[in-house]
């Protein structure tokens, strides 16, 4: 995806020459992070804390008899059948079942959403057409789908992958038409003075212009999106972490319970800093604060 039509960061004095920087501006403002290494160990190490404490609360709760052993496994005793169910290869089949599934729903509805989203920002008639339908459906929750989708396509993979294709679409659609009808008044007007067509004027201003709004989009579709699969698996499903989580439940496995759910936290996690990583390289154009 190209950056929009005018960029802060091509843009110069009158003359030509790059602008001159500015004495009031912090001396170690674009230089790289020159923090010593114990300070670096320290911030590492800060990410951890949290984590820690709460796996140190856990672990006390459990040895003291606060919560029962034979419902809440101790963190030792899921670290312990993690390494058990890897080695057996259950834990990778499950993982694997529900990444697909996730991974095709997620993709199926983010694009539809963006194309959708798009037109309906960028069209009047499309906005007439789709977007009343749509913003009615949407305040029906996701979950609410899947006993209406296993009676229409049964228990099979089509159902969960459609309720998370719904989640993920409702979410781009409404953040793709907002960032497309937020586009900056100015740059439409200097495409129409180029003579930009109506394609170029998509693809060089409004779609650039939403991008930041999507790859935001993407990322709360994207967790949406694993609650959706875990609900689906519960409901009707005999593979999938969720459906791991359920049987562990139903049958006193606490420590399989517990890998699950934290294989699932994990992942969340992964795909979300990968997200976060893709918006970073895409959207290098942009000259934001950042935190």
């Amino acid at each position: 995806m190209s950056a929009p039509l005018l960029s802060l960061e091509s843009a110069g004095t009158v003359d030509g020459t790059p602008p001159r920087p500015d004495a009031s501006a912090p001396a170690d403002v674009g230089r790289p992070d020159r923090r010593s290494w114990p300070r670096r160990v320290v911030v590492a190490a800060s990410y951890l804390l949290v984590p820690l404490l709460l796996l140190l609360i856990w672990d006390r709760a459990v040895a003291a008899g606060w919560i029962p052993s034979t419902l809440i496994a101790s963190p030792g005793q899921a670290a312990e059948q993690f390494f058990t169910l890897l080695r057996e290869g259950t834990l990778a089949d499950h993982t694997r079942i529900s990444v697909g599934r996730l991974l095709q729903g997620f993709a199926i509805g983010s694009l539809l959403g963006i194309i959708v989203g798009t037109a309906v920002g960028t069209s009047r008639v499309a906005a007439r057409l789709v977007e009343p339908t749509v913003v009615t459906l949407i305040p029906i929750p996701a979950v609410a789908w899947v006993p209406l989708l296993i009676v229409l396509f049964g228990i099979g993979e089509l159902s969960k992958v459609l309720v998370i294709a719904i989640g993920s679409f409702c979410t781009l659609f409404l953040h793709t038409s907002h960032g497309v009808r937020s586009a900056d008044r100015k740059l439409i007007e200097v495409a129409a003075v180029l003579e930009k067509g109506r394609f170029e004027l998509v693809r060089r201003v409004l779609l650039p212009s939403a991008l930041p709004e999507i790859f935001a989009a993407m990322r709360i579709a994207m967790a949406l999106s694993w609650a959706l699969l875990i609900v689906a698996e519960v409901v009707a499903s005999s593979s999938g972490l969720g459906w791991l989580i359920w049987d562990a439940r139903n049958f006193s496995r606490p420590a399989d319970m517990i890998v699950a759910m934290a294989v699932t936290g994990l992942l969340g996690k992964l795909s979300d800093v990968l997200l976060g990583l893709l918006a970073k390289r895409v959207l290098r154009w942009r000259d934001t604060y950042g935190g």
